[in-house]
């Protein structure tokens, strides 16, 4: 197709941002921010300060609030945001966003989600122009430099984990927080608002199982999130229960995948970032006890 470098790709194709630049695509979609958000007014500034902030022209920001009682939805409208109100779920939030936005890209985006320079998005979105079978630009995530110890541990051991399976190719990819072609989540039926966590994840093996094409982009975006003990057990209390009600086919991973991820891969995590100098690392037992506390009785629970 004219305009695409429509190179053959994988499903989970890994790209740098140089390897994007080399094509100098002139390609500047219009962009719309997605963003859920319910009691965010510790974190929001910061997102919305890093889009406005971008060397992009074209970008609206949708959020779609389940009724915060704090200063969220002022300021959100302070900052010229179009906001909506939604009381039902996060996965319906995120598909009332879509329906209210009008981008040709969609950034499905959290609240605390923070973009690292101005010219992230700029050389983001050329990564569509790679192939018109690319879905999704997902980016690598890390944790804010000045996070908590556990806060840095919790993210490097999702990447750790992340890199596993697309070396294997296991599972599925490009879930929330990453760029979206509209036509393709489109063309699945965007979100399943059925679901309460793991909406991304839903949606992101839609795609795959369309045959669309993730690009994994090593241009990181922060990410401000589970900066406690306790911010991870609720989180994975949350996700648990998800486990619980739909079954191991949930995320694509088997019992024995998900204790080899968290046991074995975060144990050899652990022993090679300590000895990398990453001492964050050292929290890993904690993170891995206030997990095995939230998850054991729901996944051994959970349907096959």
């Amino acid at each position: 197709m004219e305009g695409f470098s429509n190179q053959n790709m994988d499903y989970i194709t890994q790209v740098s941002k140089d390897s994007v630049l080399v094509h100098n695509f002139n390609y500047k979609p219009k962009v719309s921010f997605c963003i859920p958000t319910k009691n965010e007014g510790k974190y929001i500034k910061k997102c919305l300060d890093s889009i406005l902030a971008q060397n992009y022209s074209d970008i609206e920001i949708v959020v779609v609030d389940g009724y915060s009682t704090d200063d969220t939805v002022k300021i959100a409208k302070e900052y010229g945001c179009k906001v909506y109100y939604d009381p039902v779920s996060l996965a319906n939030s995120r598909q009332i966003s879509i329906e209210k936005s009008s981008g040709e890209i969609l950034a499905i985006w959290d609240a605390d989600i923070i973009i690292p320079h101005e010219n992230w998005l700029k050389n983001a979105v050329k990564c569509f122009k790679l192939s018109e079978q690319v879905s999704t630009v997902w980016p690598r995530i890390i944790a804010p430099s000045s996070g908590p110890w556990t806060q840095k541990c919790n993210r490097a051991h999702s990447n750790f984990v992340f890199k596993y399976r697309i070396k294997r190719v296991s599972g599925v990819f490009g879930g929330g927080n990453a760029l979206f072609r509209r036509q393709h989540v489109s063309s699945v039926g965007s979100f399943d608002t059925s679901y309460n966590f793991g909406e991304d994840m839903i949606l992101a093996k839609r795609l795959k199982d369309a045959g669309y094409v993730v690009i994994e982009y090593e241009e990181p975006l922060i990410h401000d999130t589970m900066d406690s003990l306790k911010a991870i057990y609720k989180r994975s209390l949350w996700g648990a229960q998800a486990f619980k009600l739909n079954g191991m086919e949930f995320y694509q991973q088997s019992k024995f995948d998900i204790f080899k991820e968290h046991y074995f891969l975060g144990l050899k995590g652990m022993f090679c970032g300590i000895f990398k100098g990453d001492f964050y690392w050292i929290t890993y037992p904690a993170i891995l006890f206030v997990k095995s506390l939230a998850y054991s009785k729901n996944i051994l629970l959970a349907r096959r």
